[in-house]
């Protein structure tokens, strides 16, 4: 669970941050709505004190019983404020033998208590309320229309339920943006480097991020930076070994060529440059050969056709036709009187055919040839063997241990049995024999062997 966590760790992140952020939007946007509506709904203290100083003028002439002075402090009250006012005495019978709490008597109104907040919603201005003393009497006013709070309410909504959510979520798509673009503006530097020709460049230990996706993807573009490093220097190399190799019969072919012109021994030249030239053929199609094989590396198992077939057959025949040709060399073979396998019989066959062809020519008397039960067949010689520091490199392409060597060949012998067998999921492996010689040790796969 916390390899998948972490291997997921950008998406959590990510929805952390989205689910967390929406509800940090909502609850910012509620109480900044909520508490602005409230400050808004609220008369401001200037208007307050002048419905309160209304309010305790008429009080003062309702208790000196001037009930004409008060008519007219009403009246200009309204023409001065273009509103309604009035004066009035609150009487309130209880019927069918009912009585009043005296908490009901103590905060009953008229109107609106001039520090009630005021409905930003409602299209008509209320009745303010300015009781007297006796709480029996009460100033009462419709609120002036310059009083009315909430002049930029409807401004202020907008902002607040929609530009304030944009701001927010502008500033969150930057975030998001940022942690996506860092790591990936990154590898898109790293590929221009790459590109440019600096084969060694390399991410994983280089991307700012921590999250598993692009340490993923960091670890698939070394894959890849390695694999196509490794695969152009290989491609180098492989051009300077064939120019190499093939620069020597082209001399000998030149200089056949200058003899044959002046009639110095021209058959024997003529057969000099027969002999060069079906080298170089040989060397151009084992060339092809071991391209074509390097290319198709990655090819699936399944794609390769297959077949089943007696391996003590097919190593026997081969066997019969290398002899042939080196008579003074004796085979033994070890194995049991029949063992089938499932894989390709052309290809396995070319492989130990080469394997065997390269051990004769360097073979004193004897050749030996084991296939064991696990898989394994064992190509044994009493040759002189190979130095141990020297075994990995004669399966690379146009090497050969010394100049001296009996081998006419250019060295692609055992690198194309590796391709071969790398591409039948096998693998092969070289080492010297106690007694002297060398020992090449193919091992197939169990998916092979139908024993």
């Amino acid at each position: 669970m916390h390899k998948q966590l972490k291997k997921h760790s950008f998406f959590a992140r990510l929805c952390l941050l989205i689910i967390g952020g929406a509800v940090s939007l909502f609850w910012l946007v509620d109480l900044l709505a909520s508490h602005t509506e409230i400050k808004m709904s609220q008369l401001e203290a200037r208007h307050q004190h002048t419905l309160e100083h209304y309010g305790r003028h008429a009080e003062q002439l309702y208790l000196a019983g001037d009930l004409d002075l008060l008519e007219q402090y009403v009246d200009m009250i309204q023409h001065e404020e273009n509103t309604w006012a009035a004066v009035v005495e609150r009487q309130i019978t209880p019927l069918a033998n009912g009585t009043l709490t005296p908490l009901f008597s103590e905060h009953i109104y008229l109107g609106r208590d001039i520090s009630w907040k005021i409905h930003l919603y409602f299209n008509y201005n209320p009745i303010m309320d300015v009781p007297f003393a006796d709480n029996k009497t009460h100033f009462l006013i419709q609120l002036p229309p310059h009083m009315r709070p909430g002049d930029y309410w409807q401004l202020t909504y907008l902002t607040i339920q929609f530009i304030l959510p944009i701001i927010f979520l502008a500033g969150f798509c930057i975030l998001i943006y940022r942690a996506i673009m860092r790591p990936l503006k990154q590898l898109e530097r790293a590929t221009e480097r790459f590109a440019s020709g600096q084969l060694n460049t390399r991410i994983h230990d280089k991307i700012s991020s921590t999250d598993g996706e692009f340490q993923q993807i960091a670890a698939t573009f070394d894959q890849m930076a390695n694999c196509i490093e490794h695969t152009i220097e290989s491609q180098r190399q492989f051009i300077a070994d064939f120019s190499h190799e093939i620069r020597t019969p082209i001399a000998r072919v030149e200089t056949a060529l200058s003899c044959a012109e002046q009639s110095i021994n021209t058959q024997k030249m003529l057969q000099r440059i027969r002999k060069d030239c079906n080298a170089m053929r040989t060397l151009a199609e084992d060339t092809l050969t071991l391209t074509w094989l390097e290319n198709e590396s990655a090819i699936a198992d399944h794609a390769i056709e297959r077949d089943t077939f007696d391996l003590v057959d097919l190593i026997d025949s081969i066997i019969e036709d290398v002899q042939f040709e080196v008579p003074h060399i004796q085979f033994k073979t070890t194995a049991p009187d029949s063992y089938p396998i499932f894989s390709n019989s052309r290809v396995l066959g070319q492989v130990i055919e080469n394997i065997l062809r390269n051990a004769s020519r360097y073979a004193n008397k004897h050749i030996s040839v084991t296939i064991t039960l696990s898989g394994s067949i064992k190509i044994e010689d009493d040759g002189c063997g190979v130095p141990e520091h020297l075994l990995e490199d004669i399966f690379k392409p146009f090497y050969r241990v010394t100049s001296t060597q009996k081998s006419a060949g250019f060295g692609l012998g055992l690198a194309l049995c590796q391709r071969h067998i790398h591409r039948l999921q096998g693998s092969i492996s070289a080492k010297n024999s106690p007694s002297g010689g060398l020992i090449v040790t193919i091992k197939l796969t169990p998916s092979q062997v139908q024993m």
